[in-house]
């Protein structure tokens, strides 16, 4: 199985440490684009994507390389190594029950992985449900399947 090393997350509201929560109203803008069908995604990143919803750190991990750093920009937080990795995942997605990652869009070449979502839950603790959009940029290593 090929694995890959996370080069760079990008989110635009991390969905990691920081939880969004819908004001009274629970109003929201609009997207900027119209909805699209879901991404095919390659058998590698549909792994990924199962992991994180199961919250399975192990499933995680086991994709990653002994160098991977998973950086959550916004956040200002830098993970190394797939245990490190496997285990932010796996104890993110723990304060949240319905948790969905939809995948908004895919893109890679042979080298370099882009995975934009939509994750949405509901926060254990407020029981408030939360929606983070973001994108992540992968460094694949060895082919693009």
């Amino acid at each position: 199985m090929r694995r890959f090393s996370l080069l760079l997350s990008l989110v635009a509201v991390a969905l990691l440490g920081i939880v969004v929560q819908w004001g009274p109203l629970g109003a929201m803008a609009q997207d900027a684009s119209p909805a699209t069908l879901p991404a095919a995604l390659s058998p590698l990143r549909q792994q990924w994507v199962d992991g994180v919803e199961a919250g399975d750190g192990e499933a995680i991990a086991a994709l990653y390389t002994e160098d991977a750093v998973h950086e959550d920009v916004p956040a200002g937080l830098v993970v190394q190594g797939p245990q490190e990795i496997g285990e932010l995942m796996s104890g993110t997605v723990t304060q949240f029950t319905d948790v969905r990652y939809d995948v908004i869009a895919a893109h890679e070449t042979d080298d370099l992985g882009i995975l934009e979502y939509r994750f949405s839950a509901t926060d254990l603790e407020s029981g408030q449900p939360i929606s983070v959009r973001g994108a992540y940029i992968f460094e694949l290593e060895g082919g693009s399947d």
